[in-house]
């Protein structure tokens, strides 16, 4: 039977001192958001949600690329990304404010017309539609993705409330099914959409500091969506 001797006390201070390194890099790698086992986010999914993010100049808690070559990329694709989505999101959701206000506008004048005795029975309506809509749909945004996101997929009270926070690097998105993550995509793209017709709301009823401020920018322009403005001088 071989006789183990005693380590030496240099050679057991190397050991202990190794030892401690791996623990401090362990600890500051699960700080800065690594996982000890890591999940997959450079699967389709993952990709679609992060174009998502960059494209919507969301960053927080998304994934980010650790090569060069990604995050080079990444940049690339932020410089072209961002600008252009909100050039679209800003005159789409003009003109769509636009119609339907000449439709909303419309439906009144029709309506005050053929019931002008029972006016009173729609100030429930005027209240509904109090600041053109926008909190009534601003909350209902987000219960849809309370439903969507949370109570379907059987989250606890405080994860469906919090539900953006799961689609984060350090919430759980490694864990995060890849259609779920699509969807999500969807009603992020959604929620900026919903931030556009709200923006163009304030343009165009707002008030005259703001668009002093804007007009020089050339942030919100009206006057060249004339297909707009000619179908509201139609209806």
């Amino acid at each position: 039977m071989t006789k183990i001797t005693p380590l030496s006390p240099r050679w057991r201070y190397a050991i202990e001192r190794r030892v401690e390194d791996e623990r401090q890099l362990t600890i500051r790698a699960v700080g800065d958001g690594a996982r000890l086992k890591p999940g997959r986010f450079w699967d389709l999914p993952g990709t679609f949600l992060f174009a998502i993010y960059v494209m919507t100049a969301l960053g927080f808690g998304a994934p980010v690329p650790h090569t060069l070559l990604g995050r080079t990329s990444a940049l690339l694709y932020a410089i072209l990304a961002i600008p252009t989505h909100i050039y679209l999101m800003v005159n789409a959701s003009t003109c769509m404010i636009v119609h339907v206000e000449a439709y909303t506008k419309h439906l009144k004048d029709n309506f005050c017309g053929k019931f002008s005795e029972h006016k009173h029975d729609f100030r429930c309506f005027g209240i509904i539609g109090a600041g053109r809509c926008v909190p009534l749909a601003t909350i209902a945004y987000y219960i849809i993705g309370v439903v969507a996101f949370g109570i379907l997929r059987n989250k606890t009270p405080l994860e469906t409330a919090m539900f953006p926070l799961e689609f984060t690097t350090t919430g759980g998105l490694e864990h995060v099914e890849g259609y779920v993550r699509i969807f999500y995509g969807f009603y992020v793209e959604g929620a900026m959409c919903l931030l556009a017709c709200v923006l163009a709301i304030v343009r165009r009823h707002g008030s005259s500091i703001f668009s002093s401020i804007s007009e020089p920018c050339r942030l919100f322009e009206t006057d060249a969506c004339e297909l707009c403005s000619s179908d509201k001088e139609r209806i």
